[in-house]
Order: C-alpha cells, then sequence, then structure tokens
C-alpha cells in the first residue's frame, strides 16, 4: 500500500522502486509511476506480486520492463497477477515490456494482469516452464514474446562465474537434491530434456485487443509448435469492456471474454492504494 513516483534521478538505470530477492515476499497493492528505468527488479522464488498499478515508468530507457528479472533457471516459482500497467514509455530499438522474462528465466507465473500500451507486455527471453494466462492486452506493440536466446547464449562450459552458465548457477544449490529438486522437478531434470531450448511454456486463454501484434516470435520456427497455445483471443473489436475509452477494462455481462472455457474474473477494483489506518486518502 506505498505510493512510489519520482524515482531514479541521480541513478538512472537499475534503480527500482521496489528492489526484491529472497524467498516468499508479497509485493501488493502499491501505486508505482514516473521513473526512467523499472517500477519492480526482482530474483528468488516464491513470491507474490499482486494488485499493484505502474505507470509512466521506462520513460527513458530501452531494453527495459516495468517488472524485470533475468538470467537464471533457479528463480522459480514467482506468480504476478492481477497488477495493471500502463503507458509505459517506449524507447530504442528493443524497445520496453510490461513484464520481463529476461535471459532465460523460468518457472514463472503470469496470471490475470491487465496491460495498457506497455510495450510488449509479456516478454518470455528463452526460459522454460513459464505461464501467461488470463490476461488482458490493450493497445500494445505485441501481446506475447517468445524467443529461444538460449541456443546461442548460454554457455554451459564456461568458467563458473560467468552470469551466462546457468547450469553453474544451478548447481551452486544443489538443485537436484531436496529441497529444490521436490519443489521443482523440472528444473532438476533439465539436463536431460534439452536445456538450451525454450519448453514447457504455456500461453492460454488471453486477450489482445487492439494490439500491434499478437505475438512476437524471434528465432522460434523450430521450437513455436512446442509452445502450448489455447484458448486465446485476438481482435480489433471491443470484446466488451465496460468503457475502454476511459481504460475501464472490467468485463460487461454480455462480453465475449466470459466465453473463453475457464475464464476467471480480474479483480480490477481491488489494484492499486486501498484506505486503512495508515492511509485515509
Amino acid at each position: 500500500n506505498n505510493h512510489i513516483h519520482h524515482f531514479g534521478r541521480l541513478q538512472r538505470t537499475y534503480a527500482a522502486g521496489i528492489h526484491l530477492s529472497g524467498v516468499g515476499n508479497r509485493v501488493a497493492n502499491n501505486l508505482i509511476h514516473d521513473a526512467p528505468h523499472s517500477a519492480v527488479l526482482y530474483s528468488g522464488n516464491e513470491h507474490v506480486l499482486e494488485l499493484n498499478e505502474i505507470h509512466h515508468v521506462a520513460q527513458e530507457t530501452s531494453d527495459v520492463g516495468a517488472f524485470y528479472t533475468g538470467r537464471d533457471w533457479t528463480t522459480q516459482g514467482n506468480l504476478l497477477r492481477w497488477n495493471y500497467i500502463h503507458d509505459l514509455g517506449a524507447m530504442g530499438a528493443v524497445g520496453t515490456m510490461g513484464i520481463y522474462l529476461d535471459d532465460c528465466d523460468s518457472g514463472d507465473s503470469l496470471v490475470g494482469n491487465v496491460f495498457y500500451r506497455a510495450g510488449r507486455a509479456t516478454f518470455i527471453g528463452g526460459g522454460r516452464d513459464n505461464l501467461v494466462e488470463n490476461n488482458i492486452m490493450v493497445e500494445c506493440d505485441a501481446a506475447v514474446h517468445l524467443d529461444a536466446r538460449g541456443t546461442s547464449r548460454i554457455r554451459l562450459d564456461a568458467a563458473p562465474g560467468d552470469s551466462w552458465n546457468l547450469l553453474a548457477k544451478a548447481e551452486r544449490l544443489d538443485y537436484r537434491k531436496p529441497p529444490w529438486s521436490k519443489r521443482y522437478p523440472k528444473l532438476a531434470s533439465i539436463m536431460d530434456e534439452e536445456p538450451l531450448l525454450p519448453l514447457g511454456n504455456i500461453v492460454r486463454r488471453n486477450v489482445a485487443y487492439g494490439c500491434k501484434g499478437w505475438l512476437s516470435a524471434h528465432g522460434m520456427d523450430k521450437y513455436l509448435d512446442r509452445v502450448e497455445f489455447s484458448d486465446n483471443l485476438k481482435t480489433d473489436d471491443d470484446p466488451g469492456f465496460v468503457d475502454a475509452a476511459k481504460q475501464d477494462f472490467r468485463l460487461r455481462e454480455d462480453s465475449t471474454v466470459l466465453q473463453l472455457p475457464g475464464w476467471e474474473k480480474i479483480p480490477v477494483e481491488r489494484i492499486g492504494l486501498y484506505k486503512d489506518e495508515y492511509r485515509t486518502d
């Protein structure tokens, strides 16, 4: 329930509003806006980042995400849900991402988020076993990005200190033994299952309205059929928002989105700051 804004004034990059590591933390109901770079940088495991509103960040930078994590197979189990990410900056050739799973980040879930004018809304940069489900993307450059960068960048035979030796990072944690192997069985068997490939990703039950493109896929010709796509709605016609012109992306009772199998309501009314004994307005 924090209002974090106009930060990153001295250090313009990697000075996020929230910088999270560790295990099992929760970041919720924050309003974060007006910054040159990312709103939230996170690493670690089993975090819940939910019900946050983020806007007008990434105002001066490219290759940046409102939420950003990356370059580690082991930082799994993080849930990013019910966030409203909108009106992000758009600079440089690489551009801006709403939620940026960079450099083979794996095992995260992006569920029930709303993106409006948020660059490439969800970005899986070569990672594995990520879930993109039940999100709404409106007027974004692309709803979903997938690539296979691990095939050319991961260096399993590099020195252990090389940031692209993702196996060495996992081995430092004894990833084949409990509790890691019990909690993340796919991680435990990664070296037996084509470790450089972007396998196990699921893109399911998402809505893309008025986006420049549904899917941005780089180097995925050989692997796209190994991504699970199902029940996604791509449309240039209003699918039944209460008032899209005023950025009210709640769904009317006659919305076509409700016809998607298993669609789950996004609690838009709960996103952002709330009144309590510490916050009265």
